[in-house]
């Protein structure tokens, strides 16, 4: 699309949506039947869909008509099929996608805690948007595609958490921008863990890629992650039967403020930009498994690591969120297009 004013762009168009815009649409067929969702379009290299009734998950995105995230063999599920049964009860509604949200206050591997069994990834993920909304604002001769809305986690007795989150996009940059609060309504004190799982596949996830970041510190989550972890920023083609390896990794240097974690797609010439706060997500683990058919990265800053509460509480780890409390979490995903924005790639490729 042309770099053209408002009035410009409006003598082309009888309906500016022929150009760019939100679709919000129900989804139909399968376990997505009945699904809340939003088509986005900016109209310049950036297409996405969003499930207003999983939290703003992010199934699909795509660059320039590449994907880029991974969808699992679930297909995108509606949040009425989750049930949670360890790890098998989140995988079986995980359609994974480009994003999907994780918490409010537990995440990572399952576990027991005063009798209560506390499953992966917590329910946040299966959790519809409250007060979902959909509009354009104009900022001069560029338009903002804005989604926000808010979820909660609570139940009688238990934890009263609410994550209010803003989408953006723009009609002149190629950016995603998320923006969430969290605050505890609550009167207890509460654990906080809050994981972005963002996940590339195929096409911009190959052999070809590797993973550039300043979250420079590496702990792998057990010994088998531990073999060949020197390698780990290299991915692999598909391998059939492949083990995945996980990864916690954090900024050494305390001083840094600005994060970022990068995947770089040599075949296509395409890069995918993650800017972080490392102070509000200190962790980026990292999930490889090129194993055939579930062939994934994981890129995932959170608040804690996925060893499970459990375990970030015997670590240390473990953030925690007062009465009344609000935190927030900004993060910027930048697209780039290696053909024409190579200049981009010379500050984070070392």
């Amino acid at each position: 699309m042309k770099n053209l004013s408002k009035r410009e762009l409006e003598a082309y168009c009888g309906d500016l949506s022929q150009a760019f815009g939100i679709q919000e649409c129900v989804l139909e067929g399968g376990k997505a039947k009945g699904t809340k969702a939003y088509i986005v379009n900016n109209g310049c290299g950036l297409e996405m869909t969003v499930l207003a009734d999983k939290c703003f998950a992010i199934p699909k995105m795509s660059f320039k008509g590449d994907n880029v995230g991974f969808i699992s063999k679930t297909g995108i599920c509606a949040p009425e099929f989750f049930q949670e049964e360890g790890t098998r009860g989140f995988l079986r509604n995980f359609e994974a996608g480009f994003l999907t949200t994780c918490g409010l206050t537990y995440v990572g591997t399952p576990g027991v805690e005063d009798g209560q069994p506390n499953g992966l990834h917590g329910v946040i993920s299966n959790t519809p948007i409250e007060h979902a909304s959909s509009k354009v604002e104009w900022d001069g001769d560029k338009a903002w595609l804005v989604l926000n809305g808010h979820a909660r986690e609570g139940y009688l007795f238990g934890p009263n958490l609410e994550i209010r989150r803003d989408i953006r996009m723009n009609t002149k940059e190629n950016k995603l921008w998320i923006h969430d609060e969290v605050e505890n309504h609550g009167f207890d004190t509460q654990p906080l863990m809050l994981l972005y799982h963002f996940n590339m596949g195929y096409p911009m996830l190959d052999g070809s890629c590797k993973v550039y970041t300043n979250y420079d510190k590496i702990v792998p989550r057990d010994p088998h992650s531990a073999e060949g972890m020197e390698d780990c920023e290299q991915f692999l083609d598909p391998i059939d039967g492949y083990e995945e390896k996980v990864y916690f990794r954090s900024v050494s240097d305390e001083s840094v403020k600005k994060g970022y974690v990068l995947l770089h797609n040599e075949n296509l010439q395409k890069a995918v930009l993650i800017h972080l706060d490392p102070e509000a997500l200190p962790v980026l683990n990292q999930w490889n498994s090129p194993r055939s058919g579930d062939y994934a990265l994981g890129l995932e800053p959170g608040t804690a690591h996925v060893g499970g509460r459990i375990r970030a509480k015997e670590d240390g780890s473990l953030k925690y969120i007062e009465p009344g409390e609000v935190k927030t979490f900004d993060i910027e995903v930048e697209f780039i297009d290696c053909t024409t924005e190579n200049e981009k790639l010379s500050a984070f490729i070392k």
